[in-house]
């Protein structure tokens, strides 16, 4: 099982993250579980009545368009961010719109194939809950989320840029 990384501190991670190809959990699984499941089995479920925000989450591929997500945003305490490749940077400006632009205080979960090195861009970009591999070292991974004392550039964790700040 991953481990999870939210703001800054390895905790345990309640909810379970409903690969593509996998089927829909059961309205049973819902009652008694969390889950964080792709957009389009989440608005099935949605129309079916089923799940509330207690337990159900969604997450959203590189490819997603997260304007769609917008109207239902209100409904989600947790929304994931699915990285297919390290190398696909749409997810740090998926974060950051749904952040900044479409004012989610829930949090943003980031799965799949992104680096350490990446984790304090992404949590600038908005991203406060990482799901990394359990041979992973969560205490590197943590110290990474603070790489840097101080960034040129606005962003969700600063909107001021440096040049604003220093006085």
């Amino acid at each position: 099982m991953p481990k999870l990384i939210k703001d800054g501190i390895l905790t345990q991670n309640e909810w379970q993250w409903l690969v593509t190809d996998e089927a829909a959990p059961s309205a049973e699984a819902l009652e008694t579980g969390k889950w964080i499941v792709p957009f389009s089995v989440y608005l099935t479920l949605k129309s079916e009545g089923l799940g509330n925000a207690k337990n159900l989450g969604v997450w959203l591929a590189s490819a997603d368009n997260v304007q769609d997500l917008a109207p239902h945003l209100k409904d989600l305490n947790i929304v994931g961010l699915n990285f297919e490749k390290f190398a696909d940077g749409r997810s740090f400006s998926q974060a950051r719109i749904i952040r900044e632009q479409l004012d989610f205080g829930g949090e943003i979960r980031v799965n799949g194939d992104f680096y350490q090195d990446q984790m304090f861009y992404l949590a600038r970009s908005g991203v406060n809950a990482f799901l990394i591999e359990d041979d992973a070292n969560s205490e590197s991974m943590i110290e990474s989320l603070s790489d840097f004392s101080d960034s040129y550039q606005a962003a969700c964790d600063e909107p001021q840029p440096l040049f604003r700040r220093r006085v």
